[in-house]
């Protein structure tokens, strides 16, 4: 475990600067994201006489949503204050991957890759293996397992505060983050998108609630802390290592499980108003 002056020096070094984040390792995959989601765009829109507005704005907000979390000084500030690190990671789970997904991005993005890449690319995901690979990964028992598993294991203790100490395993957690985020969400959005498949997507969705629910209110009524490594949050925000957990697990309890049941009832409004017309 580190030490509370090793992380209280680290933790205050990065909020003094106030400034930006800007680790390579973070950079350059949003930087190729988003020139692969522009040039694909750009190039499908030449081809098309008319293209909806709606996915390209559902994208470039879960893509800023994305970067702000990343690379604002959120990233920073979460290093030293635990509800800030909450923030950082709800808003990466719940706002920016599902707006992402919601888009439905992959033909735009492989419009986006150099003409002689293309066909690799196609051929590639065509492959048997890699086909049943993306089939299990995004099965909604699966998808919504990882999803559910990561989120616990990250907040066992040793591992969160690694996270904290160390940046590499703090990219670590947050790339499984959005990996598993990302698997979820388009189960999920697959499953609205089938005939019978949203009660299912319905069930996920509210397990996924009742899960954060259930960890935010841990965080909250401990009577104990579960980090006890790093900086006294007075000194930067006012809060006591108790009120900054305490708020941390209602970040997580409130309006990140908020947002799963929101998308489950506006899934199942969808559900019955399909079920009206039918039988209409």
């Amino acid at each position: 475990m580190i030490s509370a002056a090793f992380a209280h020096e680290v933790a205050s070094s990065e909020v003094a600067r106030f400034g930006w984040s800007f680790e390579p390792l973070v950079v350059l995959p949003l930087l190729i994201l988003a020139l692969l989601y522009g040039r694909g765009s750009k190039r499908l829109r030449a081809r098309a006489k008319s293209r909806s507005f709606v996915p390209p704005l559902l994208f470039w907000s879960g893509f800023a949503a994305l970067a702000a979390a990343l690379l604002s000084p959120l990233h920073a500030y979460g290093t030293a204050l635990f509800f800030a690190h909450m923030i950082e990671h709800e808003i990466m789970m719940v706002v920016a991957v599902p707006l992402m997904v919601a888009a439905r991005p992959m033909p735009v993005l492989l419009w986006g890759l150099p003409d002689r890449w293309r066909p690799q690319a196609l051929a590639l995901g065509g492959k048997a293996g890699v086909r049943a690979g993306w089939r299990w990964a995004t099965d909604l028992f699966s998808a919504t397992a990882l999803h559910i598993v990561l989120l616990w294991f990250w907040h066992v203790p040793p591992l969160f505060e690694a996270a904290v100490a160390h940046e590499s395993v703090h990219l670590a957690q947050h790339l499984a983050f959005v990996l598993s985020a990302v698997l979820f969400w388009v189960a999920v959005f697959d499953r609205d998108q089938r005939r019978y498949g949203q009660g299912a997507a319905i069930v996920a969705l509210f397990l996924c609630s009742m899960q954060a629910a259930l960890l935010g209110a841990l965080l909250t009524f401990s009577p104990r802390l579960w980090f006890s490594a790093g900086p006294d949050p007075y000194d930067i925000c006012g809060l006591t290592r108790f009120e900054d957990q305490e708020l941390a697990g209602l970040i997580m309890w409130v309006p990140a499980c908020s947002i799963y049941v929101f998308a489950a009832l506006w899934m199942l409004a969808r559900w019955l108003g399909r079920m009206e017309t039918r039988h209409a």
